[in-house]
């Protein structure tokens, strides 16, 4: 695969990625403004524990995207491989590597990933801050209904 070949490669990867991400959190979106009622402890921890599940699924599939296209591109002698190597790209492990011409991609993949992590981080610190901020302030009780 040429240097080209390979940036297209990275490129597609990533705007399968961040689309993948986008969808997401539409959902989570769409699904909090369907929430409402008051925000008690269970509801709170009920809308942090489903937001969590999603987007670790979220960020799953995301890894499996990879996974798929490094094992079509014959890159890993197997998916197996394929799968753990896109797990542990941000680690560094080193046990499993890509050949030495592809070896940028590892290396793209864990700067993706760390972005694709980092928005999640926004997202979940958004739905708490929304959430927990009037009990902060004080213009809410937690222990009482409105």
């Amino acid at each position: 695969m040429e240097l080209f070949s390979l940036a297209a490669f990275a490129i597609t990867l990533i705007f399968g990625t961040v689309a993948i991400h986008s969808v997401a959190t539409f959902f989570m979106i769409r699904v909090t403004r369907k929430i409402s009622g008051h925000p008690g402890y269970a509801r709170i921890t009920a809308g942090a524990a489903s937001r969590v599940l999603v987007l670790l699924l979220t960020h799953m599939l995301e890894i499996a995207l990879w996974a798929v296209l490094y094992y079509k591109q014959d890159f890993f002698p197997d998916f197996h491989t394929s799968l753990y190597f896109s797990l542990h790209a941000a680690i560094g492990w080193g046990d499993v590597m890509l050949k030495e011409q592809y070896r940028m991609l590892g290396g793209i993949q864990a700067l993706v990933g760390v972005l694709m992590i980092s928005w999640s981080t926004a997202l979940l610190v958004g739905f708490l801050q929304r959430v927990y901020s009037p009990f902060i302030d004080g213009s809410k009780d937690p222990d009482r209904p409105p």
